[in-house]
């Protein structure tokens, strides 16, 4: 099974190669002396020791070498599970979310070609956030900002946080969503916050930034949901049909007295967001994110080192996606989102 599974990767890394060569170097091989670009991986974890990281498990020799064995040219690293340690609204989330990056800045720096990062920015402390943008983007050179999608008992879209997404929306920032279970859900049902709750939990953020207003009224941020949307591309339809006086069906919203803030339509705001298919590659998920969003809204990631690049990899396989749309998937959107690691740029 071992072999097998070998031999699906090759396959996909093969197609993979094929098209990025006929894309984007059309005169040269594609691997060896062609130096053809590898998939870039926006959804990568570093383990940091000081905040509990299990180091034994993660390094940045280990990664590179899962990099070049599974054809992944450049990963975006972020934080893990944080929430708890950053999104206090003290003084010591600010301290944590300071050394997070730094640390993080630091791989970035070693290996730049190979690595960027999504700063951790501590939400629920407004001053303390706007003082961490600046220097993530001005000092550290930051890729994009990472969101988890529970902020202490909030959401993102909540008024409380409306500075520091304003000062996103003038950076035109990119934006990483990743699922993060509140306190309040963690307990419901055996096994669910492993298994479902982080899924619910990103839907909920992405529909608390829709009915907010917030993706209509700071356009600019350009966020990257998890697992190929969560529940976004399936529940789309009844997420649309609740705001006020969008139903084309006559169903009365459940919403009675909140004012419309999505002039454009759910739809455009939901399709403009960028969805990433780590340990979401499943026959089911793909067919829901590609039957909603379009080819230039797709991302990989990994989940690394949560899950093994595998359970992405082989699923991806088999979704038979073609081969400008695999291409686009694996490197050419986030070319697009991260111009700095396009293929032509000059080299480290």
């Amino acid at each position: 099974m071992e072999h097998d599974n070998s031999h699906s990767r090759r396959q996909l890394l093969k197609t993979l190669g094929v098209a990025a060569a006929s894309a984007l170097l059309p005169a040269k091989e594609v691997f060896g002396q062609s130096a053809a670009p590898g998939a870039i991986d926006v959804h990568q974890h570093y383990q940091a020791p000081f905040a509990g990281g299990e180091s034994s498990r993660w390094s940045v020799p280990k990664v590179l070498e899962l990099m070049d064995k599974n054809g992944i040219a450049t990963v975006i690293i972020s934080g893990g599970s944080y929430g708890d340690q950053v999104y206090t609204g003290t003084e010591s989330g600010r301290t944590m979310a300071r050394k997070l990056n730094d640390y993080a800045a630091k791989i970035v720096s070693d290996n730049p070609k190979r690595f960027g990062f999504f700063a951790v920015i501590p939400y629920p402390d407004a001053d303390g956030s706007l003082k961490e943008i600046e220097y993530a983007y001005d000092t550290l050179k930051a890729d994009g900002v990472g969101i988890l999608s529970s902020i202490g008992d909030k959401w993102p879209g909540d008024p409380a946080f409306l500075p520091a997404f304003q000062e996103l929306n003038r950076r035109n920032a990119v934006a990483f969503i990743h699922p993060y279970v509140p306190k309040c859900c963690r307990d419901l049902i055996p096994f669910g916050e492993a298994s479902v709750e982080r899924d619910f939990d990103t839907t909920r953020a992405v529909t608390n930034l829709l009915y907010s207003g917030t993706l209509a009224q700071l356009p600019e941020i350009r966020y990257i949901i998890n697992h190929s949307g969560a529940d976004v591309p399936v529940m789309a339809g009844r997420i649309k049909d609740r705001v006020p006086g969008a139903s084309s069906y006559g169903a009365k919203p459940q919403t009675e007295g909140i004012t419309p803030k999505t002039p454009k339509g759910v739809f455009y705001e939901l399709r403009k967001l960028y969805y990433e298919c780590a340990h979401a590659a499943y026959p089911a998920a793909m067919a829901a994110l590609t039957s909603f969003a379009p080819p230039s809204q797709y991302l990989f990631g990994t989940d690394y080192p949560a899950e093994d690049p595998a359970s992405t990899l082989n699923e991806l396989k088999g979704v038979k996606l073609a081969p400008d749309v695999l291409h686009a998937l694996c490197r050419e959107n986030a070319e697009r989102l991260f111009p700095r690691l396009k293929a032509d740029s000059s080299k480290s």
